[in-house]
Parts: structure tokens; sequence; C-alpha cells
């Protein structure tokens, strides 16, 4: 179930961002949002292997 709530915060990243940018730029190409969504998803992985690494860390002690 964890991993489903990454990609659900993946995709919710990359609709606001989409929408964010359109809304103040007044366009999205392709190469904006195409930038937003690798930002979004090395967030979200970098994120979860925080999570890995302290649920790692507390199981061995």
């Amino acid at each position: 179930m964890p991993n489903i709530s990454y990609v659900a915060i993946f995709v919710i990243g990359v609709i606001l961002f989409a929408v964010f940018w359109k809304t103040l730029a007044g366009t999205a190409s392709s190469a904006v949002i195409l930038a937003g969504m690798l930002g979004v998803a090395v967030a979200v992985t970098a994120f979860w292997l925080r999570n890995e690494n302290r649920h790692h860390i507390k199981k061995g002690k």
C-alpha cells in the first residue's frame, strides 16, 4: 500500500505543477512540464529513500 501513496504523490505533484505553471506563465510547454515531472519524481524518490533508510535503521536496532 505505501507504494501506491508514492505514485499518488507523484501524479498529484505533476498535475499541480502543470496547473500552477500554466496559471503563472500563461503557457505550458512540454519541456517545462517534463522538467516539473522530473523534479517531482526526484523529490518523491528522495522522500521514499529517506523513509526506507529510517525504517531499516529502526528495524536493525
